[in-house]
């Protein structure tokens, strides 16, 4: 009988060899190679993400900083002529149809050598209209000759235009002497007017001629950064923050000259300087009146409102307002007028164009809600921005005549 060792292998079931050093006990990845490729892709993502960050950030500032220079840059003077001639009678001028061109009402016909005052709009047909021609053109007008529509209507200056008596003065500014034009009338009471952003004093030559059968005389003033005018220091405008303080150097040049009271009027930002002035100058009570033609009363809601009008997503408007903040040194809430509407003791005659895409209007009427009702004489319109005086000349000086002789 053969004995066996129990304890040992079998000759029938050999023993299993042990597993070599060199090859891994299973198919899996080491604790520490899946620790390493993972902390590799988060690293990727972070970097990723960051880069779009940065890549919005810097979008955002840019777009930013191109709609700040929109509103505070300063520009001057130069016109596009878009709209080509069709044909020029005795009396008629025919124009391609556009919104423009169709809109009612009075309004300037302006290219290089001349302009003409364009009336009621007489036919439409196969893209044409055909508009009167109010007053003689002055310069050659023909057909092929390119033109464009002018809200301000009249010529170069009140003698050109009225065949008014005017000369050109200067006011002495905090920052040196800005000209104005002087409109001379037999009474004491002066107005102040104040044109609008990158504007000129012949904005206000639609109202000179009612203002000077009223015997009131006109001082249309530049204000910093205007053509022949000084600039300010930084080279902005600043939204009525600083401007107001030329319109008080023109009052007190009314005042030294004569004028017993005034009159301040002002058109677009011409309403915000004017109005920044009534409430910082020393004596509010020289103030009369103050008429205000699509005002801008708020200057938040407003860069809002070109905002999305030029599709800019509002964080970059929010960040476009905190650069015209910090680079024109202003704070765009303190000229929120809205916030001093009730305080107000002058009376004022605000004209609200309710098509306005250019101010927000809605602050405007808010501004008048919330002025005392026997101060405020609200005329709504339909025409657009500085336009109500183009919608209807007629009912447009007799508001102005009514506010002013009462």
């Amino acid at each position: 009988m053969t004995s066996h060792d129990l304890t040992g292998p079998s000759e029938s079931e050999p023993a299993p060899e042990p597993p070599s050093a060199t090859e891994p006990a299973s198919e899996a990845p080491a604790p520490a190679v899946a620790s390493r490729r993972g902390s590799r892709l988060r690293r990727r993502l972070l970097v990723a993400a960051v880069a779009v960050v940065a890549l919005v950030l810097v979008a955002t500032t840019g777009i930013g900083w191109y709609f700040s220079g929109e509103v505070i840059n300063v520009t001057h003077g130069e016109h596009s002529f878009p709209l080509k001639v069709i044909a020029a009678e005795a009396g008629t001028v025919t124009l391609p149809e556009t919104e423009e061109t169709t809109r009612p009402g009075v309004w300037g016909l302006h290219w290089e050598t001349g302009r003409a005052l364009l009336g009621d709009v007489l036919s439409t047909a196969d893209g044409e209209v055909v508009r009167a021609v109010v007053e003689p053109a002055s310069g050659p007008l023909a057909a092929g000759t390119m033109a464009r529509i002018d809200v301000w209507a009249y010529g170069e200056d009140p003698a050109q235009a009225f065949d008014l008596e005017f000369q050109t003065v200067d006011i002495d500014t905090e920052l040196g002497p800005a000209p104005a034009w002087y409109v001379p009338a037999s009474g004491n009471t002066w107005v102040i007017a104040v044109h609008g952003r990158n504007a000129a004093p012949r904005e206000a030559l639609r109202i000179i001629p009612t203002l000077h059968r009223l015997g009131m005389h006109v001082l249309a003033v530049t204000h910093r950064n205007d053509e022949g005018a000084p600039a300010s220091p930084d080279g902005f405008h600043h939204l009525g923050d600083s401007e107001w303080w030329d319109v008080v150097a023109a009052v007190d040049y009314a005042t030294a000259h004569g004028a017993e009271d005034v009159v301040l009027y002002g058109w677009s930002m011409g309403g915000a300087v004017t109005m920044t002035a009534l409430r910082r100058m020393a004596e509010p009570e020289v103030v009369r009146g103050v008429v205000l033609d699509s005002p801008v009363l708020d200057w938040n809601s407003t860069l809002d409102k070109q905002g999305a009008q030029r599709s800019v997503p509002q964080p970059i408007v929010t960040v476009a307002k905190w650069l015209v903040e910090w680079r024109a040194d202003l704070d765009l809430e303190g000229l929120d007028q809205r916030a001093w509407a009730a305080d107000i003791t002058t009376p004022i005659l605000l004209f609200a164009d309710q098509a306005d895409t250019t101010v927000e209007v809605s602050a405007t009427m808010e501004f008048a809600s919330l002025m005392p009702d026997d101060l405020i004489t609200v005329v709504e319109t339909h025409a657009g921005h500085t336009a109500s005086w183009n919608e209807d000349p007629d009912a447009y000086d007799a508001a102005v005549t009514r506010f002013l002789t009462t």
